[in-house]
């Protein structure tokens, strides 16, 4: 028999070991439908919401609905680590892109709300059971690398598409109706691919030799509590019980741990920047910088696409040889830049450097919680403690958006000032983390203690 030939993935994977190979053979043909779906649609949501007419309380509305879902990620995570990870990734993730080929039939603000509403509901449910595969699947030696070589390549493809997207949207004005549903295709086909991978089950994995062989978590250990409770595990009831079980073991246990409690804290301050400039950024953008459809693809698509891909290439390359939190220190003051620069705008090339450095933060802002979260959990479930982190999110989601429109509609700030109180949030926040890791750092026993994205 003739033996078949490498392929160009067999040569870029065999570096890594079997197990990692496999799941990467999924993620990574998944990844590139996913970013098909993401340039063609996901940079311009906004921008064709106002171009639309929606006002900034539909623009509120619509911002927070991401952060819907994250309020219950602790349950969520929970019911992820009992059940069927891959199918809390499949089933919410498929139903929401599925839903965005509705837009085909928009043509007012209401019912893009809904649409778009509901897919951004439904896409942030999986998001425990997301980490939860990625920890399971990845070598704890090249997590950080594949995850983040992958994300390159979805910057790259999504950032030549909403090009594409911004300048096919100027030449026809409807557009949206064409691309948006292309896009939901892609987007379903990326769930279906993903959905082949399978799930590694605890004590089949690899803990942190470049081999993927096992080894001992070798994580300092955290305050006990997240066992899982015995019951009828064959019954819903006893699924129930279990969960709601576990919920009170996970509040008990992070509200006993420390230092992940005063992270939880200053990420929650680092993060809610963004979400204040949420309801405003359209408005800003196509009110007052005028910015037209070609613009909005190079300024919200192609720019922080190709930043991130360096981003991620940096991330990938250090991220087992530098702190996840000196990197997320380092993270915070590029995101700043980004407030700065909006501020200071007089017109849409202005943006241009701002977008760029917040484009190499946004790299950070998606690895390295996870990276973080997995040095202070412990021997516990990454899928609970990311639950937590997650639900956080979800507040701040929530909250930061109507205090951006209070601070715009009540106080009558200018958009500019709120930008300006963003920026100095972002910088406050960053400060304090760079003291709370300078104590890690200093403490006995602190997950400092150890280097590198990936226990």
């Amino acid at each position: 028999m003739k033996k078949r030939r490498p392929t160009p993935f067999d040569r870029f994977a065999s570096r890594y070991p079997l197990t990692d190979r496999v799941t990467l053979y999924f993620d990574s043909r998944a990844g590139a439908l996913g970013a098909v779906f993401t340039g063609l649609s996901m940079p311009l949501v906004g921008f064709v919401g106002r171009k639309l007419g929606m006002d900034s309380t539909m623009l509120t509305i619509l911002g927070e609905t991401p952060y819907v879902a994250l309020l219950f990620n602790i349950w969520f995570g929970r019911l992820a680590e009992e059940g069927d990870k891959a199918a809390w990734v499949f089933w919410p993730s498929v139903i929401a892109r599925g839903l965005v080929a509705l837009v085909a039939f928009v043509v007012s603000p209401v019912p893009f709300l809904m649409v778009m509403g509901a897919y951004n509901i439904l896409a942030s449910i999986s998001g425990p059971a997301y980490s939860g595969i990625m920890k399971a699947n990845y070598s704890n030696r090249w997590r950080g690398e594949i995850m983040g070589n992958i994300r390159i390549m979805i910057q790259l493809i999504a950032g030549i598409l909403s090009t594409f997207a911004g300048w096919f949207m100027e030449v026809h004005q409807g557009g949206y109706r064409i691309l948006f549903p292309i896009a939901a295709a892609f987007g379903v086909a990326n769930s279906i691919v993903f959905r082949r991978i399978k799930v590694r089950e605890p004590g089949h994995g690899h803990r942190g030799h470049d081999d993927g062989s096992p080894s001992p978590d070798s994580r300092p250990a955290r305050p006990a509590g997240l066992e899982r409770p015995t019951g009828s595990s064959g019954s819903g009831q006893g699924l129930v019980s279990r969960v709601r079980f576990g919920l009170l073991e996970t509040l008990a246990t992070v509200g006993r741990d420390a230092p992940f409690l005063a992270f939880l804290v200053i990420s929650f301050f680092m993060g809610i920047p963004d979400k204040f400039v949420i309801p405003l950024e359209p408005i800003r953008f196509v009110d007052e910088l005028h910015m037209d459809y070609a613009t909005a693809g190079l300024i919200q698509g192609t720019i922080p696409y190709a930043a991130a891909l360096l981003g991620y290439a940096i991330c990938a390359r250090i991220s087992n040889r530098v702190s996840p939190f000196v990197l997320l220190i380092a993270v915070g003051f590029l995101s700043s830049t980004r407030y700065l620069g909006t501020a200071l705008a007089t017109n849409s090339l202005h943006l241009i450097p701002g977008t760029f450095l917040n484009g190499l933060a946004n790299a950070g802002w998606d690895l390295l919680p996870l990276f973080t979260i997995l040095l202070l959990a412990g021997p516990s479930s990454l899928s609970l403690y990311m639950g937590v982190y997650n639900f956080l999110i979800g507040v701040r989601g929530i909250l930061g958006p109507l205090v951006g429109t209070w601070m715009y509609q009540g106080l009558r700030l200018p958009i500019v000032d709120v930008y300006w109180l963003a920026f100095a949030t972002e910088i406050v926040g960053t400060l304090a983390l760079l003291v709370f890791t300078m104590k890690l750092r200093r403490g006995s026993g602190a997950p400092e203690g150890r280097t590198g994205g990936n226990p």
